[in-house]
């Protein structure tokens, strides 16, 4: 009975109107948000009546729906259980994760071979791995003077190669724990980013713009616990409120999910921003490494499946706040997530990343520049606009945590994300 309850309580909220293809398309994107929203929840019959939805409107719209379609097929029918579980089948393709530092997930079956040549004033360290296969051959550059190549060398053989043009150099590699990891020593990072270009700040109509900005955790959840007992959500609330007051002077409309010491869900944070229509969402944080202090640096995420182990080690303590979610549950939100939004993100981590690097390299040392990744942050999943999630440094190393807890640091934090800002906004008016 209560099933039947709850179904007929749920079906008047979905079903598509296929009166017109306005009202059609609109029931569509509304079917895609509750799907999102009835994973968080956990709520099974909401899935089931999105998808019918979704399915429904899209036949109507001529919409390709097979991969929806296929996910309700799953949804409603009987699962079997098996008591033997299946066995395990590995790939025998290799994954790179990282560049610099090169890391490569191998399988059980990949033996690694090295050796050292040097030709024609090029210096090569080069790695064949058996029994492996890669999906295209390609060339990178990886470092200063320092070139990636990695190639199909045979059939059943895929050829690592890092090589230096007119100079030496030295390498550490392993092949534990099914990687091959190999760091470069004395080796300068690439350089990413150069002077900002000079932004004509009246091109932009800053009065409809609509900007939202969340500080991290607060209340009873205290965010990560650092260097001297520092607390995360300490150091976001005043950089969001700095941000807050810069961009507001530039004619902004901007808004606080929390101004105060005050814990508010992942999902109400960004049920404010939709509320708000704002054009874009930005989440501040701290990085917590206890077990690494000597570890520090500045990221950006921008809402994707995590492409390195340390964006899903960051993801996952983002997401704590709602509890354990399956990876097989992160893929199928991801799957449903708008891809312009997607692009729009990682354009705007771009330019806030490039301006926080830049900026700060010219008032202090060791400024480390810890990239812009792709992650599964949660608090980023309900949002109808572009939306990044900044990590403003490590709390648990005790260079960046004095920084982050000093005033000064804080308010040029929050000038340089708003000239990253108005950096996106010039690019994509």
């Amino acid at each position: 009975m209560r099933l039947l309850f709850l179904l007929i309580f749920f079906i008047p909220l979905f079903g598509c109107n296929t009166s017109s293809n306005t009202k059609a398309y609109q029931n569509y994107t509304e079917a895609k948000q509750n799907y999102i929203q009835s994973i968080l929840d956990n709520n099974r019959i909401k899935k089931i009546e999105s998808l019918k939805t979704i399915v429904q409107c899209g036949k109507f719209l001529g919409f390709d729906i097979s991969k929806y379609n296929k996910q309700l097929i799953q949804l409603t029918k009987q699962k079997k259980i098996n008591k033997h579980s299946p066995l395990k089948i590995e790939s025998n393709y290799i994954k790179i994760i990282s560049y610099n530092p090169l890391k490569i997930k191998l399988s059980s079956k990949m033996k690694v071979k090295f050796l050292t040549l040097h030709s024609n004033n090029k210096y090569y360290k080069i790695f064949d791995i058996e029994h492996s296969k890669i999906n295209r051959n390609f060339t990178k550059k990886i470092g200063e003077n320092l070139f990636l190549k990695v190639a199909q060398n045979t059939k059943t053989k895929v050829r690592v190669v890092v090589y230096k043009k007119n100079k030496t150099f030295k390498i550490r590699y392993s092949t534990k724990n099914g990687y091959l990891t190999v760091s470069f020593l004395n080796q300068k990072p690439l350089t990413k980013y150069f002077k900002p270009k000079k932004i004509e700040y009246k091109a932009i109509k800053t009065s409809k713009r609509v900007i939202v900005i969340d500080p991290g955790h607060g209340g009873k959840d205290p965010g990560g616990i650092g260097w001297h007992r520092i607390k995360e959500k300490n150091i976001v609330l005043p950089i969001g409120k700095y941000l807050r007051d810069v961009l507001r002077k530039k004619g902004y409309k901007v808004y606080l999910t929390r101004d105060k010491d005050k814990f508010i869900t992942l999902r109400n944070r960004t049920k404010f921003a939709n509320r708000k229509k704002a054009d874009l969402f930005i989440s501040i944080h701290c990085n917590i490494a206890p077990k690494h202090p000597e570890v520090y640096g500045i990221e950006t995420y921008f809402l994707s499946p995590a492409r390195s182990k340390r964006a899903e080690r960051v993801a996952k303590l983002e997401n704590s706040a709602i509890g354990n979610l399956k990876t097989s549950t992160q893929k199928i939100v991801l799957n449903f997530l708008n891809k312009t939004k997607i692009i729009q993100s990682q354009k705007m981590a771009i330019d806030i990343q490039k301006n926080l690097i830049y900026g700060f390299r010219k008032h202090y040392k060791n400024v480390k520049d810890g990239g812009v990744r792709p992650a599964p942050f949660w608090v980023l999943v309900g949002t109808q606009m572009p939306a990044i999630l900044i990590e403003t440094g490590f709390i648990s190393n005790k260079m960046e945590a004095k920084r982050l807890s000093n005033k000064i640091y804080q308010k040029r934090y929050a000038q340089y994300i708003a000239n990253g800002i108005e950096s996106y906004f010039l690019k994509n008016r």
